[in-house]
């Protein structure tokens, strides 16, 4: 159950320092929510600070509405550490205001909307229209959990899943790689994603990111070398050759 882009529920931060506003907004939310059907995770924040020690310690949303008159850190400040601290171009921003005068200054920040105060409802829904369309067409991102944190990684930016005892270790490009508590065969499900397969019960690689390959093993864009298990040899070999022949017709 949820607010679905692909297999994920929309998880929405409200950050405005006025909490008679952020009352207003979820129950808005909720509304919708009940009207659809849908469940979405809602999470308030009354600063700029909250928000930004959240995001700083790995929290992930897929839609914020964020005030740009807050105290202290304001949204557009916010907004940059999102894009440009974080090099986060995932997350959808919906900036709040009571002025209409700010354009220039979040032409950068790439928002995807700007509401003036009061907010009606049919904005609301309006942005939750947009944001699931834009979500689901361009973000394709891998969502996991360590603890009680969210994180979310750009599918594109995967090198391979590793299944590491009870773990998954995923592999991205720039010799980055993290873990978390799960089992590959629920990954694979999860990504539904043909450009991803099994060369090995413990390795599910992003083809994209082969740059040469045998019989025996594929050479990933980090030049690590991974071994091609027996069985799945000549499946492996059929699976690359198809997708060379796809890539040449694309081109």
């Amino acid at each position: 159950m949820g607010f679905m882009i692909g297999e994920i529920m929309l998880r929405i931060a409200i950050c405005d320092d006025d909490k008679e506003l952020c009352i207003q907004l979820k129950s808005m939310l909720d509304e919708i929510s009940e009207n659809i059907g849908e469940i979405f995770e809602i999470s308030v924040f009354c600063t700029g600070e909250e928000l930004c020690d959240s995001l700083m310690s790995g929290n992930r949303f897929n839609l914020i509405f964020l005030d740009i008159e807050l105290c202290e850190i304001n949204g557009v400040e916010v907004g940059r550490k999102i894009r440009e601290e974080l090099n986060d171009e995932i997350t959808q921003i919906v900036y709040i205001s009571a002025k209409e005068s700010y354009a220039m200054e979040l032409f950068d920040i790439r928002p995807l909307n700007f509401l003036v105060k009061p907010i009606k409802s049919e904005k609301i829904e309006s942005v939750l229209k947009t944001a699931r369309k834009v979500l689901g067409s361009s973000n394709q991102y891998y969502e996991y959990k360590v603890g009680n944190v969210n994180f979310n990684v750009l599918i594109s930016d995967i090198l391979y899943f590793e299944s590491n005892g009870r773990k998954v270790k995923i592999v991205l490009k720039n010799d980055d790689a993290t873990e978390y508590y799960g089992k590959l065969s629920e990954v694979e499900e999860k990504i539904k994603n043909s450009d991803f397969f099994f060369i090995h019960k413990s390795y599910l690689i992003n083809y994209n990111h082969v740059i040469e390959y045998t019989y025996e093993y594929v050479k990933m864009s980090n030049n690590e070398i991974l071994g091609i298990s027996q069985n799945n040899r000549k499946a492996v070999r059929e699976k690359l050759l198809q997708k060379k022949q796809r890539m040449r017709h694309v081109r």
